[in-house]
Formats: structure tokens, sequence, C-alpha cells
């Protein structure tokens, strides 16, 4: 096997990887992220003038 056939197969293992790390999330997760607007409230989430945080 030359290197560049060793690169072919790389890419190729790339390729299926990268389908299954980057698939479609399920369905009910999907729903639930389009209900969300915001994933925090105005309470909780850091403001730039308090350094502390």
């Amino acid at each position: 096997m030359n290197d560049h056939e060793k690169l072919e197969a790389i890419k190729e293992k790339m390729k299926q990887r990268a389908k299954e790390i980057f698939k479609p999330a399920p369905t009910d997760i999907e729903d639930e992220l389009k209900r969300e607007k915001i994933l925090g409230n105005p309470k909780n989430l850091i403001r730039p003038d308090n350094k502390e945080e």
C-alpha cells in the first residue's frame, strides 16, 4: 500500500466517522430545541459589568 492509497483509506474512514458524529438529532430533541427560545434566564446569565463572575 503506497502513500496515496493510505491517504484515500484515511479519507474514507474520516467520511464515515463524520456521518456518525454529525448525524441529525432525534426528533424529540429537535422539537425541544425548537420550542426553547433561550436556554437561560436573565437571573443566571453573566452580566459583562460584573467582573467577579
